[in-house]
C-alpha cells in the first residue's frame, strides 16, 4: 500500500501538539538508544547522540477533569511540526492507550492497542457521533503522543 493510499483510508488527522508548548524549563537529555525518545513535534524518534528536551505538557484545549501535565520529549533543535494523515512509524511500533473524548472534554471510550491497530480503534471511536477527538498515549510510559481529530 502506498502512502497516498494509506492517507485515503484514514478518517482522522494527527495533531502532534494541539496545545502550545509553554516556555517551561526542560531537561536536556542525550539520546542513548534507538527508538526510545519520541519527539512530539515531528513524530520521529531522536537519533542516538541527538539532544532532546524533556518537558511537562498538557494537551487539552479545554477544561476537563482529565487534564493534567505529563512528561514529553521534543527535539532540542528545530524540527517541523508534523500534520500527518498517515500513522508514523513512531506510533506503529509502540503499545498505545487511546482515549476518546466528547466536545465537553469528557471521556467517552478508551482502549489499549498495538500501534499497527490505531486506524481500527480510531475508526471505531469516530463511528460514535458523540466522539469529538481522541488522545493517544504511549501505554507503557503513559505520556501523551498525539491527538486525533476527524477529517472534515
Amino acid at each position: 500500500m502506498t502512502l497516498s493510499t494509506a492517507r485515503a483510508l484514514l478518517a482522522f488527522q494527527l495533531h502532534p501538539m494541539p496545545a502550545p508548548l509553554l516556555a517551561a524549563a526542560g531537561v536536556a537529555v542525550e539520546v542513548d538508544a534507538a527508538d526510545s525518545y519520541p519527539c512530539r513535534r515531528c513524530l520521529r524518534d531522536g537519533r542516538v547522540g541527538e539532544t532532546m528536551t524533556l518537558v511537562s505538557y498538557d494537551p487539552f484545549l479545554g477544561r476537563s477533569p482529565y487534564t493534567g501535565p505529563g512528561p514529553i520529549f521534543v527535539h532540542s533543535r528545530d524540527c517541523e511540526l508534523a500534520g500527518a494523515t498517515a500513522v508514523p512509524e513512531q506510533l506503529r511500533r509502540r503499545l498505545l492507550a487511546v482515549r476518546a473524548y466528547d466536545a465537553a472534554h469528557f471521556m467517552v471510550d478508551c482502549d489499549v492497542v498495538d500501534g499497527c491497530a490505531l486506524e481500527t480503534v480510531a475508526a471505531r471511536f469516530f463511528a460514535d457521533p458523540q466522539v469529538s477527538y481522541a488522545h493517544v498515549h504511549f501505554a507503557r510510559a503513559g505520556c501523551f503522543a498525539v491527538r486525533l481529530d476527524r477529517l472534515a
